[in-house]
């Protein structure tokens, strides 16, 4: 099957941020472009962390059974 690209922004605060890693929040809800609701894994976001939290755009890259394959961050 072919896989399924998603595109999104996120903003998260270095407080959220802090919550994630203290395993307070654990799930991420993002409204895709196109309006797409999606419950994402909040450890998916730890690689785009900084010092003011996580913000930008994204592309995730799901497999043909919706399994997570990669996320990047576009922007």
């Amino acid at each position: 099957m072919a896989d399924n690209v998603i595109t999104f922004s996120v903003s998260l605060s270095a407080e959220e941020v802090l919550a994630i890693y203290r395993g307070e929040i654990r799930r991420v809800m993002v409204v895709s472009d196109t309006g797409l609701r999606i419950d994402i894994n909040a450890q998916h976001f730890m690689n785009f962390t900084t010092r003011q939290g996580i913000h930008g755009r994204f592309r995730m890259v799901l497999d043909g059974n919706n399994r997570l394959v990669r996320m990047e961050k576009i922007g």
